[in-house]
């Protein structure tokens, strides 16, 4: 008896151990990992300059408060993220903006330059405003401005080069400028009132979502939009969207920045492939070289004899929709397009413009056109793929689109903040409504090899013209 009692005392005992052990370790790993986290959230409450990311080459000298402003410079190597934070204390009480200002600098060429500006109440984030800018870019005379509230105790500018590279920077001020011209609630109730009388899913909207999401009485822009983005999200079409006014004002850059022209090859003797990307914005020069290279592409395939078209939208995710349809309006000359639907029914028909060059191309809408679409293709990507829904002589290829086969309109809101709202579906020549993912007539499995989404198109386009 006395034996087994001191077996069981020793397993009680090793027991007891055990859990100490398996207590210690999970403890240990719970501070490891409290530690790894609180070494990478930033840390505002700290007035002054602090280093972003490892060192490097780098260096900053006078005050972002002095009147000649600080000088930035920073070099880092591939792979590296490196910059600088600067925090000051706000006014207390004091609902105001403070203006970043860059008298100066340039971004290296094939660099990515992070700019944020961000105001605190203590640790919590109450409102940001960020600029991405892609090298070589001059970056004269550029600003961000950030609202913050009578609560925010600290704001903070950081700029940061990653990827490699590196950015100077010249006359780098940090000032307050007066208040907000439109309070958060205005904002707020403007954007709500454009919600209820124009989004297409306003019927998945709660009863009280005028009020369950209204931000407080003083709250900023920036927190009135961070409310109108929950509006957004309940109403589900995955498409509207807020423009804050510096992203706004930085669109033509990103423009720019984000253009490509399309691209013609042939595969075999008689087939020709046209790759159609995204096209952003409205920029008129760049709108008519985009429409133009995708009449060049059709013109090039005829020149070559080309009797049948590979369509590849795999990688368009979309942004305007009328210079990709102007581009390819000889494979659609005088047939229905389709049309945006309103949440009333009430249909508005799409057009279709040509561009200089399209006069002398002739039969291509009688000719077989195999289309390739992708998880990637969206918006206006997904609007050419329904303006070929249908067509005669045509069949789809590829996995299914991304679902966002919707149309936005833009609303300026008062502080110059653009609302994109989802306001109509997608209609097809067969009267068929889209939203959801667009379905390919023959899908193609995303584990294949190769480019087994071109060889199937290739396949049957062959049973549609004679391929030696």
């Amino acid at each position: 008896m006395q034996a087994q009692n001191d077996s069981n005392r020793h397993r009680h005992r090793l027991g007891r151990w055990i859990l100490l052990a398996i207590a210690s370790v999970a403890t240990l790993a719970l501070l490891l990992v409290l530690g790894r986290i609180l070494s990478t959230v930033p840390k505002p409450w700290r007035e002054g300059i602090r280093n972003v990311g490892p060192p490097c080459t780098q260096s900053f000298s006078r005050s972002p408060q002095s009147p000649a402003g600080a000088d930035i410079k920073v070099a880092t190597d591939p792979g590296k993220v490196c910059g600088y934070a600067y925090a000051i204390r706000t006014a207390e009480n004091e609902s105001t903006q403070y203006v970043l200002t860059l008298a100066g600098g340039n971004v290296d060429a094939k660099s990515t330059v992070l700019v944020s500006l961000t105001a605190y109440d203590g640790l919590r984030k109450l409102d940001r405003v960020r600029r991405r800018i892609q090298g070589p870019a001059n970056l004269e005379n550029m600003q961000l401005v950030v609202d913050v509230s009578p609560r925010a105790t600290l704001v903070e500018v950081v700029t940061s080069v990653r990827g490699g590279g590196g950015y100077a920077l010249q006359g780098v001020t940090l000032l307050p400028a007066g208040k907000a011209a439109t309070s958060g609630v205005t904002l707020y109730r403007e954007a709500v009132d454009l919600i209820a009388a124009h989004a297409l899913n306003v019927a998945n909207l709660p009863p009280d979502f005028r009020t369950r999401w209204q931000p407080p009485e003083d709250a900023t822009p920036g927190e009135a939009r961070r409310a109108i983005g929950q509006v957004l999200k309940a109403l589900g079409d995955g498409h509207s969207f807020l423009l804050d006014p510096d992203r706004l004002a930085s669109l033509p850059r990103q423009e720019q920045a984000t253009f490509k022209l399309a691209r013609f090859k042939r595969l075999g003797a008689n087939i020709g492939y046209v790759e159609v990307p995204g096209f952003l914005g409205n920029d008129p020069v760049l709108r008519q070289r985009y429409s133009a290279s995708i009449t060049e592409a059709l013109q090039a395939g005829t020149r070559a004899g080309v009797r049948g078209w590979v369509l590849d939208l795999r990688g368009n995710t979309g942004g305007n929709m009328w210079p990709m349809l102007a581009g390819l309006e000889p494979l659609l000359r005088n047939q229905t397009l389709g049309w945006f639907q309103r949440r009333d029914g009430s249909r508005r028909p799409w057009r279709n413009e040509t561009t200089i060059g399209a006069d002398e191309l002739q039969g291509l809408a009688q000719m077989p056109v195999a289309v390739l679409t992708s998880g990637r293709t969206a918006s206006s990507g997904e609007a050419v793929v329904v303006a070929f829904r249908g067509r005669p002589h045509t069949r789809s290829f590829g996995t299914p689109t991304a679902g966002v086969a919707t149309g936005n309109a833009g609303y300026r809101l008062q502080d110059a903040t653009m609302l994109q709202l989802t306001t109509t579906s997608f209609v097809d020549r067969t009267q068929h409504v889209h939203g959801g993912p667009i379905q390919p007539d023959e899908r193609v499995g995303l584990l294949t090899s190769g480019d087994e989404t071109e060889a199937q198109a290739m396949r049957w386009l062959g049973t549609q013209v004679n391929v030696p």
